[in-house]
């Protein structure tokens, strides 16, 4: 029965590698998102201004 233990303990760890690889893959796609609505938000602000302003 010991023996059979030692032997999963290798596939636990290459399931956890994948799935801290999902999981960090998933949380940056997040992160990227969130970034991309605040500097859209941030440009479409910006523009506002701009459009307020008289060109010379």
């Amino acid at each position: 029965m010991n023996m059979g233990f030692f032997a999963i303990i290798p596939l636990l760890i290459y399931l956890a590698i994948i799935g801290f690889s999902i999981w960090f893959c998933i949380s940056l796609i997040k992160a990227q998102r969130e970034r991309n609505q605040v500097l859209r938000e941030i440009s479409t602000k910006l523009d506002y201004l701009n459009f307020g302003k008289k060109e010379e």
